[in-house]
């Protein structure tokens, strides 16, 4: 996952500070985007855990990168775009 510190920033807003505390919310996004069958790149925290009172959606894209350990090919990996508001 990319733009980590900007998911982490925009998810500590809206979510509840001992769900915060509680989860891996990097490890959980990934484990759903990985298994996100359609590419849709959403991940939704249930109103229960957040500090809105409504479900909270956060945007992904699927993009190719640099591979870290051999700049010279590419890998594809999820890009934090935004939450939406």
């Amino acid at each position: 996952m990319r733009n980590k510190a900007n998911f982490l920033e925009d998810i500590s807003k809206v979510v509840k500070s001992e769900v915060l505390e509680e989860v891996d919310f990097v490890e959980d996004a990934a484990h759903t985007l990985n298994n996100d069958l359609d590419n849709v790149g959403e991940f939704t925290v249930l109103d229960t855990f957040t500090s809105t009172g409504k479900n909270e959606s956060f945007y992904f894209s699927k993009q190719n990168r640099p591979a870290t350990d051999n700049p010279n090919s590419e890998v594809e990996d999820w890009f934090y775009e935004g939450r939406m508001k």
